[in-house]
């Protein structure tokens, strides 16, 4: 038997009509609604994944959650089922092209472009976000631009409910799950994370819009392994769009970076950032700053696969549907002597772009790139960002002068807390706040370690790194060929056969480090510690140097000795970090 659903097999109400495409977890194919004359997109679990119950676990969970949005950015599901013992959505067949495949064709995106898709599917991460879920794997081709010019988020098979006591988590313990180019720092790290995260990755993704490259990426191949891009991540400054792109908008590309900060704390909520975002195109419409980039090369280009569950009408391909709706994004409508609009010659459209247009002149798109723009909404939303400048105006200047009064005539904190702390010695009280604070930020899966003077000293993993975790974190390069899929057992063992180098640029790739032989000696003595096993050791770094001057030590017996740094079948890790 076959994965794929051949065309004439009836699934429930659906008989499916052709191919769409291909994924790692499931195929999707064309299907019509037999009832209400629909086309329809059939995402059905692969059949070499059948029997494995994590991935139906999470195909399902796929369903429920984007069944539980209702908004016009996000896709639409159907109904859900079973046909031939494995799970399927049927969800809306979305005629479009997903913005990774738009750029790839036409190059990147004018600032007010990147933007109003950027905007649009902010406004469906939050939708998500209010139904209690978290993206995770936010980037250009998840997001699809409809020819009607709207763009919609797809694909949450990566999708995690924020309340996770709302149901069980399908990932093991730490694994890190999302795209390397696009992963938020703590996502990386495996902390707890929030809807922040995508709100890092639509960063992401709004930078590689304006510039064609994701953040972080540097053009050399061996420079760009996942764990390098993941580490730039976790210690680079956000990049500035305007380095590789020079036309891009100062606001937008100030936004971008925003989005991007290292600490969650930083970076705007989704009200913050949708009312920003819509800010800014309103000012870019109204500068005429509309136009994609020319399409130049197209037809020597190979043509993307089609996103799954996007397809043209009539069944055309992706890259089909994309040209046909962007073809006249350089067509130009021009102002006669008499005031009149009137649309440019075919020699005006070759040389309108150099500088042969006249002042009144305006890029116009269709149809596709023009909705993007909805430019009947202009007026009302003119006025009303008058009207909350003006507010906003009024409110930042009360707060200026009240900080100032404060400033001027109010106590000082120094003072303030110089003899809150007086007060605390005079009392005989002592302080302890780092050790609470340490215990009330100890990372998931981790326990805090104390000194023998009961101060905070490191966090420990309880348990050595797992195979899932490191397979899920290394997964195989362009050209390598894909693992067998590992058990729920075998996923659950300790990672062995890493060298030690490996495990060192593994841990720094998760913020992390590996344990000293003395840390490793008191975190071994703590209840909270889970031991490798009697026949496994575990790397730790004593700090020296050389070929044999890595140590392993080994719980039971009790002893520690010098191995080489090379892979071994009985030696693990584990990961830790400061407070």
């Amino acid at each position: 038997m076959t994965s794929a659903l051949a065309p004439g097999t009836i699934v429930d109400r659906y008989r499916v009509v052709g191919m769409i495409g291909a994924g790692s977890m499931g195929d999707v194919v064309r299907g019509i609604d037999v009832d209400l004359k629909r086309p329809v997109a059939i995402k059905i679990l692969s059949e070499r994944h059948r029997e494995n119950e994590e991935l139906r676990a999470r195909f399902v969970r796929e369903a429920r959650a984007v069944a539980a949005i209702a908004h016009p950015n996000v896709v639409q599901v159907f109904t859900t089922g079973t046909h031939d013992q494995r799970p399927y959505i049927a969800m809306e067949l979305l005629d479009g092209v997903d913005l990774g495949s738009v750029v790839k064709q036409h190059g990147v995106m004018s600032s007010v472009q990147a933007t109003r898709a950027t905007l649009d599917a902010a406004r469906g991460l939050q939708a998500a976000a209010q139904a209690g879920l978290i993206h995770r794997d936010v980037k250009p081709t998840n997001l699809v631009l409809l020819s009607s010019g709207v763009v919609k988020v797809t694909d949450f098979g990566l999708a995690k409910p924020l309340d996770p006591s709302n149901e069980p988590a399908l990932t093991a313990m730490g694994v890190v799950v999302g795209t390397p180019d696009y992963i938020a720092p703590e996502q990386a790290r495996g902390e707890t994370i929030d809807e922040r995260v995508d709100i890092y990755a639509l960063g992401g993704t709004l930078y590689y819009l304006c510039t064609g490259d994701p953040p972080f990426r540097t053009g050399n191949a061996a420079e760009d392994k996942y764990l390098k891009v993941v580490a730039r991540h976790l210690k680079d400054p956000a990049p500035d769009p305007r380095a590789k792109n020079p036309s891009t908008d100062v606001e937008v590309a100030a936004l971008c970076r925003r989005m991007m900060a290292k600490k969650p704390g930083e970076r705007p909520a989704y009200p913050e950032l949708i009312r920003q975002l819509s800010a800014i195109v309103d000012r870019l419409q109204s500068q005429g700053s509309s136009s994609l980039p020319p399409v130049s090369g197209a037809s020597a280009r190979s043509a993307p696969e089609p996103t799954p569950y996007v397809v043209g009408r009539g069944g055309q391909r992706a890259s089909e549907v994309a040209a046909a709706a962007d073809d006249a994004a350089a067509t130009l409508i021009r102002n006669d002597d008499h005031g009149r609009q009137r649309r440019a010659t075919p020699d005006e459209r070759r040389h309108g772009h150099g500088g042969a247009a006249g002042p009144d002149d305006r890029p116009v798109m269709r149809p596709a790139a023009q909705a993007l723009l909805r430019p009947g909404d202009e007026p009302e939303r003119r006025a009303a960002l008058g009207r909350w400048l003006v507010a906003v105006t009024v409110v930042s200047a009360l707060l200026f002068f009240t900080g100032l009064g404060f400033m001027l005539f109010g106590p000082r904190p120094d003072r303030q807390a110089a003899a809150m702390g007086a007060a605390d010695d005079d009392a005989g009280g002592r302080t302890d706040a780092a050790p609470r604070t340490a215990d009330s930020v100890v990372p998931e899966g981790m326990f805090l370690v104390r000194r023998p003077d009961g101060t905070p000293w490191l966090f420990v993993a309880r348990a050595p790194v797992s195979q899932g975790e490191y397979a899920a974190a290394h997964p195989p390069g362009p050209g390598e060929p894909t693992p067998p899929p590992l058990s729920k057992k075998q996923a659950a063992l300790p990672a062995v056969g890493v060298s030690y180098a490996d495990a060192e640029a593994h841990a720094r790739a998760r913020g992390m480090r590996l344990l000293g032989p003395d840390e490793w000696t008191g975190a071994a003595a703590a209840a909270e510690f889970s031991p490798a096993g009697k026949a496994l050791w575990e790397w730790v770094d004593d700090g020296t140097q050389g070929a044999q001057a890595m140590r392993a030590v080994k719980a039971q017996p009790d002893r520690a000795d010098r191995l080489r740094p090379s892979a071994h079948a009985n030696v693990t890790f584990r990961l830790a970090r400061d407070p």
